[in-house]
């Protein structure tokens, strides 16, 4: 039998992926709240309640994954690059977002079958469940605060 190849001790090695680290924080987060908002929203408003509160979660994983998503292909570029795609992305987003949310509220056929007061809601604290996530997740990065002198290979 061959000798192990012994692994080198990962700990204190800096985080590879930290913007996919964060992105799967801040989704178990808004999972867990959009999932609960559901439920009372079914409870609170029936059928139309559950698929605002749906609607709403699919909503906010969507526009907010796209950013981290498209921050962690942006990896490789130069500092100042990212920001800029970090600023056009979220740009991009909310003028997306707006446009859809203008649609939203002059579709009758949304509010037939929707309740928008549970979209929004749910929205609203499926947010602040993302944002907590992606915080929790961030502080838990190993981010050196000098230059490796080398890659990381973890």
């Amino acid at each position: 039998m061959a000798p192990q190849e012994r692994r080198p001790d990962t700990a204190g090695q800096a985080t590879r992926h930290p913007a996919l680290a964060m992105l799967r924080g801040a989704l178990a987060a808004a999972v867990v709240v959009g999932v609960n908002a559901a439920a009372i929203a079914a409870v609170a408003a029936g059928l139309k309640g559950l698929w605002g509160a749906l609607l709403g979660l699919l909503t906010v994983v969507v526009f907010s994954g796209a950013g981290l998503l498209l921050l962690h292909l942006s990896r490789r570029a130069s500092p100042t690059a990212q920001l800029g795609i970090a600023m056009a992305s979220y740009t991009g987003r909310i003028a997306i977002f707006g446009g859809l949310l203008a649609l939203a509220l002059n579709s009758e056929g949304l509010a037939a079958n929707v309740d928008l007061t549970a979209l929004g809601i749910t929205a609203l604290v499926v947010v602040m469940g993302w944002m907590a996530g992606e915080i929790w997740a961030w502080s838990r990065l190993r981010i050196p605060i000098y230059d490796l002198d080398h890659e990381v290979t973890a």
